[in-house]
């Protein structure tokens, strides 16, 4: 009986799957909201979604992030660990730390360690922190709640 269920489960979710799939890919004009429900920030380009937002429409908002904060937990440990990203601007930056505001004015500092591993995009490569200067747009990510520790900064100036 739990195979007739598992079974039967299984081809619904193909089915929904693949209707799911084959509705975006039909190009399906999405509906367009009242002037009266669009707020006066929202973004207007929003509205035309591409093909690679159809397929990963999280991968939209992610990039237009500007800083969050998630928790993940290891099923093994069972240990919750706080994640930080940033997207901004360096404010501060020096062997030690780096702190950027964010484009709402939310300002993080992180701890710069001897892990925090630093890219910039004009080498191409592994940096150093000294490759960061003040002004440049950058994402930090990280962990901590108190006190914020930089796993990773990406330098995106060009």
């Amino acid at each position: 009986m739990w195979k007739t269920i598992a079974a039967v489960g299984a081809t619904a979710a193909i089915i929904g799957g693949a209707g799911t799939a084959a509705f975006a890919a039909s190009g399906t004009p999405t509906p367009t909201p009242s002037a009266s429900s669009i707020s006066p920030a929202s973004d207007t380009s929003a509205s035309t979604p591409t093909t690679a937002a159809v397929k990963h429409p999280g991968v939209n908002r992610l990039r237009r992030a500007v800083h969050a904060t998630w928790v993940t937990e290891n099923k093994k440990t069972i240990v919750f660990t706080t994640h930080d990203a940033i997207r901004g601007q360096v404010t501060g930056v020096s062997a030690t730390s780096i702190t950027v505001q964010a484009a709402d004015e939310l300002t993080q500092t992180y701890v710069i360690t001897l892990g925090t591993k630093v890219h910039t995009r004009a080498l191409k490569s592994k940096a150093s922190i000294a490759d960061v200067k003040t002004g440049d747009p950058v994402f930090v990510g990280g962990t901590g709640t108190t006190t914020l520790t930089a796993l990773r900064v990406v330098d995106t100036k060009k």
